[in-house]
């Protein structure tokens, strides 16, 4: 009575949702390489570096030249003098050491901002898969309410099906239809924020890729823990950044010692020629007030936030373990329940052998397949939480 329904639309996604995920690295550092909001930070981290060296050079030399005249029968004088000034001994020392601990705290930080960028395109594509997964089944919903919709046609020319049945199953195709539109938007969205990612070079190849969702697992927590402590460059970043202050701390304390300067001095007066060496020292009375105790005050804010930052991390780490471990078991329940076709093979027969209208087929198809959008919801969350979970192994890749 019914045209027959295919459903093995479910069992082809199963398939294709279950194959082996397709690598990422590749995908992950090409995009990374033509992503120019991470070349400019390291430039911009560059420029931090050598200002920062920049600090310990030591001043300049000044050049002094003086030509005296005096009255009536005096003669004229000349004088030239060349000096250079130096802070106390272990000043330089002192910078030097802090300099040397920015400039691996710096290091840190780019490697911070890799990381981040890098997790930053894989949860973009994580984001992509999602889409595109659920446009396929959206669509395969549209292409079943288009064939209910010619059956129950077909039904009311004959006298078998009611009008109101097929204005519902045309209300059902027009909901369908705006769905569809709304999840192509934010694919086409997806897909410019990718081309930005990416440069501004075209992404097609990349996108060709993007259909499984990669591998993960999720480790213990003393696992997690020993990778925030070896791998964690911003926990580095952050030690180092101690280590640094407490130098220039140090160096701030031996300012307050005086400046030395240090020249030569050539004079001419009445035919004579004099030569000499001048020596002098600069009293720091002004220049270092509050300087001491504001390099003090931010050590202490440094170590704070060392502090801070990592029970931070242990604690985000914990909710998105057992966030991504909640997701797991759902996802897999769900994944389990719905890869047995009984229940749409049953519906189907029902449906051929004339026992449930093609309204009543639909709105069980319907509870159905929104199992299957929870399925990927679950899916999708699951991979997002797994993928700020293990942003370390990023590195290793």
């Amino acid at each position: 009575m019914y045209k027959s329904i295919s459903i093995f639309f479910i069992f082809s996604l199963i398939a294709a949702w279950n194959a082996e995920a397709r690598d990422f690295n590749g995908l992950l550092d090409t995009v990374l390489g033509n992503n120019m909001a991470l070349s400019s930070s390291q430039a911009s981290n560059e420029n931090e570096l050598l200002q920062l060296k920049s600090e310990n050079n030591l001043a300049d030399p000044e050049v002094e030249v003086e030509h005296l005249w005096g009255r009536h029968d005096a003669k004229n004088k000349f004088n030239i003098s060349v000096s250079q000034s130096f802070d106390w001994p272990g000043t330089y020392a002192a910078r030097s050491k802090a300099i040397n601990f920015g400039s691996q705290a710096i290091e840190s930080l780019n490697r911070s901002n890799y990381l981040d960028k890098k997790l930053e395109i894989k949860l973009l594509f994580i984001d992509i898969i999602n889409t595109r997964k659920k446009l396929a089944l959206l669509h395969e919903r549209d292409k079943q309410t288009d064939s209910l919709i010619a059956i129950c046609r077909t039904g009311v020319e004959n006298g078998e099906q009611s009008i109101l049945t097929l204005n519902k199953l045309e209300i059902t195709k027009i909901r369908f239809k705006n769905s569809l539109v709304n999840l192509e938007n934010q694919y086409t969205a997806l897909k410019t924020s990718l081309i930005q990612m990416n440069g501004g070079l075209d992404c097609e190849e990349i996108l060709a890729h993007l259909d499984e969702y990669p591998d993960e697992m999720i480790l213990s927590v003393d696992e997690y823990e020993n990778q925030i402590l070896e791998k964690d460059p911003m926990k580095r970043y952050s030690a180092l950044m101690v280590q640094s202050q407490l130098q220039n701390v140090k160096a701030e304390k031996l300012k307050r010692f005086p400046g030395i300067s240090l020249g030569y001095v050539h004079a001419r007066e009445d035919g004579e020629i004099f030569n000499g060496i001048s020596a002098g020292i600069s009293l720091p009375v002004f220049s270092t007030r509050h300087k001491i105790k504001a390099a003090e005050a931010l050590q202490r804010s440094l170590k704070y936030d060392e502090a801070t930052q990592a029970i931070s991390q242990r604690t985000s780490m914990m909710a998105s373990r057992d966030k991504a471990l909640a997701l797991y078991k759902e996802y897999k329940a769900l994944d389990a329940i719905l890869k047995n076709g009984n229940n749409q093979a049953l519906l189907k027969k029902s449906l051929d052998n004339g026992i449930i209208t093609a309204q009543e087929y639909l709105n069980e198809m319907s509870y159905f397949l929104d199992a299957w959008q929870d399925l990927l919801d679950a899916q999708y969350n699951y991979h997002l939480e797994a993928a700020v979970l293990n942003k370390y192994m990023l590195l290793d890749e």
